[in-house]
């Protein structure tokens, strides 16, 4: 049997969890390659590639013409 305490402590747990997951929604939105290596584990994205992620998270209209050897040190 539950008791209100248990009820209250069990709610603020979810709240926080759900502000946290918030927050961190904001962070990975503003900061989509970061997104893109943590949580996706995508490792080793080039500057170009982060520079990119963030340029079509940001405007709705975007074009990029790739072009052969561009990730090649």
């Amino acid at each position: 049997m539950k008791t209100k305490e248990n009820d209250k402590s069990s709610q603020n747990f979810f709240q926080k969890k759900e502000e946290n997951l918030m927050e961190w929604v904001g962070y990975w939105r503003k900061n989509p390659h970061i997104f893109a290596s943590e949580h996706l584990g995508i490792k080793g994205l080039f500057l170009y590639q982060k520079i990119l992620l963030y340029m079509m998270n940001k405007y709705d209209f975007f074009m990029y013409i790739a072009a052969r050897g561009q990730g090649i040190k």
